[in-house]
């Protein structure tokens, strides 16, 4: 048996070595998070030599089998390539929140519990990554969580955000006045609460102007102890607040989800360039939130015309970051989901012969690694029809939605 492993190991050495020469695609040898044989991860140093941010992307949120090769490649770039956060499409605050309850002894997996997107913190393919912040919490490298969502649902965001930032301005900003903050409070409680609150027209004023208030208070840079403890940290968190009440409020005008993602891409950047400067960042996100683009991106289907004037995070990203930013979208042949609103099981749609996820289907291996950022992939992997989300099918040129693939060949849903 041992001789029949050795034989395999040597076999796919061959073929890693074929494909880092090739430097456009590589086979993955398995996405099981507990093993920590990297060597078929090998590659992925020469794609990412010269990046500090790597985002991971999703098809849906309800994939088990994307979140099991998003922990082994994590635990890989955590490991092996010097990254040290890893940031979720989750609430700013409420991610904080939960790092600075760990810090103080809580277990990570009972302190995502609520605070954490529900997808990720009740999905029990989760686990394996959340005993892994555990494990290397007291350790000379830690990989420290943080969230970077502008819209907070939490319940660290319901039951501690507004008294920890008085907390905050008592102490940092004594002179601000605060006459109206249980108004502000209620508030943006109930928004935190339902995207179909809609306060009277004199709150909104209200609201907006302790909004300006508190802007101008927090935009000076101030360094603290902590996270909480810095002035650019609630400078975000209340161009958050203000992000999310208008679009909450249907203040927006033009595409409301740009919005939302410009105050996810701020949230990240201040991270990036602030508070964990000079470190390494791993992003977990859906797809549509790290395309590079989606304008040219074209469908039959009208629900798809908002992507012609939709702004990604990762238009913004990619803008500040450049090529130290990298975009890996992650796709499907066949398999299953969980819808996250309903949880129902879903059948990821087949794909016809003539899409680019069933040219990346047509490689031997179950798991495969394409980049684009060399320009050596063949056309019929680049232009034509592929999925950005939800396995719906839309057609363009997709090296200029993501920098690569991580292609699974069936995917198998969560379980919670």
């Amino acid at each position: 048996m041992k001789t029949i492993y050795s034989t395999a190991i040597f076999i796919f050495t061959v073929l890693i070595t074929r494909f880092v020469n090739a430097q456009d695609h590589f086979p993955i040898r398995t996405i099981d998070p507990s093993d920590i044989n990297f060597h078929d991860l090998m590659p992925v140093k020469s794609v990412l030599k010269n990046c500090s941010m790597v985002l991971l992307g999703e098809q849906t949120h309800g994939e088990a089998t994307t979140f099991e090769a998003k922990i082994r490649l994590i635990k890989y770039l955590h490991e092996e390539m010097g990254f040290d956060v890893l940031a979720f499409e989750s609430g700013f605050y409420d991610c904080a929140d939960v790092w600075k309850l760990v810090q103080a002894g809580a277990n990570v997996k009972d302190a995502v519990k609520g605070n954490l997107f529900y997808m990720y913190a009740d999905s029990k393919e989760m686990l394996p990554l959340f005993e892994y912040l555990q494990q290397q919490l007291n350790t000379a490298r830690p990989l420290e969580l943080a969230g970077f969502e502008s819209q907070h649902t939490g319940a660290a965001s319901k039951e501690r955000l507004f008294d920890n930032f008085k907390m905050y301005l008592d102490k940092y900003a004594p002179n601000t006045s605060l006459n109206n903050w249980d108004i502000f409070k209620s508030i943006g409680t109930k928004m935190f609460g339902s995207n179909q609150y809609l306060p009277s027209l004199p709150d909104q004023k209200m609201f907006f102007q302790m909004i300006d208030k508190l802007l101008a208070v927090t935009r000076k840079s101030r360094s603290g102890e902590d996270i909480t403890g810095q002035n650019g940290f609630w400078y975000e968190v209340t161009r958050s607040l203000a992000s999310q009440a208008k679009r909450y409020w249907k203040l927006v005008k033009g595409n409301e989800l740009s919005v939302r993602d410009l105050q996810m891409a701020n949230n990240l950047t201040w991270l990036a360039n602030d508070y964990y400067k000079g470190k390494k960042i791993i992003v977990w996100a859906h797809n549509i939130h790290i395309a590079k683009e989606t304008k040219e991106l074209n469908s039959d289907n009208p629900e798809m015309d908002f992507l012609k004037t939709y702004v990604p995070m990762g238009t913004t990203i990619k803008k500040r970051f450049g090529k130290k930013a990298y975009m890996l979208g992650f796709v499907s042949e066949m398999g299953t989901y969980m819808n996250y609103v309903d949880s129902k099981i879903l059948s990821v749609p087949g794909v016809d012969y003539n899409t680019i996820n069933h040219q990346l289907a047509l490689e031997p291996m179950s798991y495969n690694w394409f980049d684009y950022t060399k320009g050596r992939l063949h056309q019929e992997k680049v232009n034509g029809v592929a999925t950005l989300f939800d396995f719906i099918t839309l057609e363009g040129k997709w090296n200029k939605v993501f920098d690569g693939w991580f292609f699974i060949r069936k995917a198998v849903h969560v379980t919670r």
